[in-house]
């Protein structure tokens, strides 16, 4: 885990400081930032696999039953596989996603996340492990209406010696092709802690050089449920909120520099506050029309900063912004009084739909 995680971090710390060498080369600017932007997200990624497999390990991870078309899922997969083909100069690989049933315009209920999740790291691992051929994932109904999905592929295969290991942690960091691929190993432990989750099952098939399918179920429902409509973060071209006080409450110097400068061109005035004490005060004393509130401050924590505002400012609008990331949280973040929730890493365009939403 040292190597994965030092690998991107090297990579973000060298191109951030050869950003202020190369300050007026925008050619080599739009490089480093590129590279900065993919190693971050790449980062991310191995966190987000190290907390998953943490929660799944400890028994915290819930499920949130939604409604999941699967003809759509599958073409939203196909979009974002097709793009990261090209990321990767994979184009050569033959790349499909079919619904072997009647699905179209059926609706199941299950964890969209969390099916989504699974399918995205299958496949994944095809595009890691498959130098060329055809890469297929798919789903089908057998003789007992049972919802089979699948992901197949013409790579490397799994040594038989393997196959008793492969869902362990870290296990392919034991394989001598580690090095050679890269990865953190728990990708697949994820998958089956995930499939596990949902109430079903995971097997697979597979050849050395001839490649690997791997199958797995869900328990699901083929009623829908009456979900509320979920906003877009659609933004318009242009956004200007003159004489609109904004509230940040964040205790991070460098969190803060962000956000003010990702609402500098709004004409917003904003104010900030680094504890919940601050964040009290000023709330009360100049009420402004929207506080980004963080959770994790040094005197108190952002929830009881909240439930301190609230008892005066009942109709005061707070946004919860956290490092806090789970569903839980955001459930926590919408009782405890807020109106909405933005989990970090932040993100430009979410953050700025989500200020236009209430003061717009």
């Amino acid at each position: 885990m040292s190597h994965e995680i030092r690998t991107p971090m090297n990579a973000i710390m060298g191109f951030s400081e050869l950003l202020v060498k190369n300050f007026n080369n925008k050619p080599k600017l739009e490089q480093f930032s590129g590279i900065i932007k993919q190693r971050s997200n790449d980062l991310l990624d191995i966190i987000n696999d190290l907390l998953d497999i943490a929660k799944i390990e400890s028994g915290q991870l819930q499920v949130s039953i939604e409604n999941c078309n699967v003809t759509s899922l599958f073409s939203e997969l196909k979009m974002f596989f097709t793009e990261y083909q090209a990321r990767m100069n994979k184009q050569h690989i033959s790349f499909d996603l079919l619904a072997h049933c009647n699905l179209q315009g059926i609706t199941i209920s299950t964890d969209k996340v969390k099916l989504r999740q699974i399918i995205i790291n299958l496949l994944t691992n095809a595009f890691k492990f498959t130098p060329k051929g055809k890469i297929e994932g798919g789903c089908r109904v057998d003789e007992n209406q049972q919802l089979i999905f699948y992901v197949s592929d013409t790579g490397i295969g799994i040594p038989q010696d393997k196959h008793e290991y492969i869902f362990e942690r870290f296990s392919q960091l034991e394989n001598g092709n580690s090095r050679l691929f890269g990865g953190t190993g728990l990708g697949l432990p994820i998958v089956k802690g995930l499939v596990d989750l949902l109430g079903g099952k995971i097997w697979f098939d597979s050849d050395p050089d001839k490649g690997t399918t791997f199958f797995f179920t869900i328990a699901y429902s083929n009623q829908a449920l009456k979900m509320p409509l979920v906003n877009d973060d659609s933004v318009p071209d242009t956004l200007n909120f003159h004489n609109n006080t904004i509230l940040i409450v964040e205790d991070d110097q460098f969190n803060m520099a962000l956000i003010e400068e990702m609402l500098s061109d709004l004409g917003l005035y904003i104010l900030c506050a680094e504890n919940g004490s601050q964040a009290i005060e000023i709330a009360l004393s100049q009420t402004p029309e929207l506080i980004l509130m963080d959770i994790g401050l040094p005197d108190m924590s952002g929830y009881e900063a909240i439930r301190q505002i609230l008892l005066k400012q009942p109709t005061m609008k707070i946004v919860a912004q956290t490092a806090y990331a789970t569903a839980t949280d955001r459930d926590t973040a919408i009782n405890s009084g807020c109106i909405d929730y933005i989990s970090k890493p932040l993100k430009a365009q979410k953050l700025l739909s989500l200020i236009n939403k209430y003061l717009g």
